[in-house]
């Protein structure tokens, strides 16, 4: 039994690592959609279409994340039923007191984005930072601290936003 232990670790480690790859389809009246899932030692793609039964336009996605040395790169890309399509890449990577994260991306007018930010720890707290920038102009920026002094904490957020640029809230997992 103790040589059937190990033997049985190295399979799960050897599974757990292994690409798995999962397709799910749905076909309603309004149309069908499929969609493929890959995943390959931390890595992760998903490709989407639907296709409306109406009229046989065609909707797409795909995304893909992928494991760096020292944090994660992704990209991704959707084009609706109307033919106009979306785009994105960003950079994460760890550092030694947090992160630091690139981004663009453009929008289905065309218009060019790009993403800046970090977070870090500092001795008595964090701190960080977010800058969005819309064709050149900056569109978002909002900085954020929290320090510790005296057994008290406290924090400062401070947040500029052109009234145009409406970012969308993301989807915490939970």
């Amino acid at each position: 039994t103790l040589i059937t232990l190990p033997l049985f670790a190295l399979v799960l480690v050897t599974s757990a690592n292994a690409e798995t790859t999962k397709t799910t389809t749905v076909e309603k009246p309004k149309g069908t959609a499929t969609k493929t899932v890959t995943r390959d030692n931390g890595n992760l793609t998903v490709d989407a279409t639907a296709t409306r039964n109406s009229d046989g336009a065609t909707a797409t996605r795909h995304r893909e994340r992928t494991k760096t040395e020292d944090g994660v790169s992704g990209s991704g890309s959707q084009t609706g039923f109307n033919g106009k399509t979306r785009s994105y890449e960003y950079d994460r990577t760890r550092t030694a007191d947090g992160f630091t994260t690139t981004g663009s991306a453009t929008d289905k007018q065309g218009r060019a984005y790009e993403y800046d930010a970090y977070g870090r720890k500092t001795e008595t707290g964090r701190e960080n930072s977010r800058t969005v920038l819309r064709d050149g102009a900056q569109v978002y920026n909002r900085t954020g601290s929290a320090n510790r002094a005296n057994g008290q904490i406290q924090r400062d957020v401070h947040v500029t936003r052109d009234p145009s640029f409406k970012p969308r809230k993301s989807m915490r997992r939970r």
